[in-house]
């Protein structure tokens, strides 16, 4: 059976400030957050899906999200990716887990959606940086225990 939510109560938590990191500072930039700030589809919300993919980022970033899950657990951000040959790696985390049907080895070139596991979830707010070559258009954060390398018992 779906779990029907309401706006706000979504399963993923939405980045509050995006800093992009430029001549050795981060600085705050309100295009970098409005680019990574969309939701996911969750079909029993019935929300339209916000794809797209013309606002991206790309490079060093630090990423605030103000809210917290009950209880803690394990982190994961849930990507949207470019790639154009190889799966992308961040500089701080490692590789990207491809998601769905075109996740293929090697990837098919184009946007994927993707998770990059985090570790375990601090007090709030949570701030983690994320190092891509490559184009993100979407950053949200979830509390996962199934991920390979997160935690005891991961896939």
């Amino acid at each position: 059976m779906n779990e029907a939510l309401r706006r706000g109560q979504a399963p993923m938590i939405r980045p509050s400030k995006v800093e992009v990191f430029r001549e050795g500072v981060f600085l705050v930039s309100a295009p970098a957050l409005k680019a990574l700030d969309k939701r996911v589809l969750y079909p029993p919300a019935s929300w339209p899906e916000e794809l797209d993919d013309r606002t991206k980022v790309t490079g060093r970033l630090r990423l605030t999200f103000a809210d917290t899950f009950p209880g803690g657990g394990f982190g994961v951000l849930e990507l949207r990716v470019l790639v154009k040959k190889a799966i992308p790696v961040c500089a701080l985390h490692g590789p990207v887990f491809l998601l769905g049907h075109h996740a293929t080895d090697p990837p098919q070139p184009g946007w994927h959606p993707a998770l990059l596991p985090l570790g375990p979830l601090p007090t709030t707010p949570l701030i983690t940086q994320i190092h891509l070559d490559t184009a993100v258009s979407r950053a949200l954060i979830s509390r996962n225990s199934g991920v390979p390398g997160t935690s005891p018992g991961g896939i």
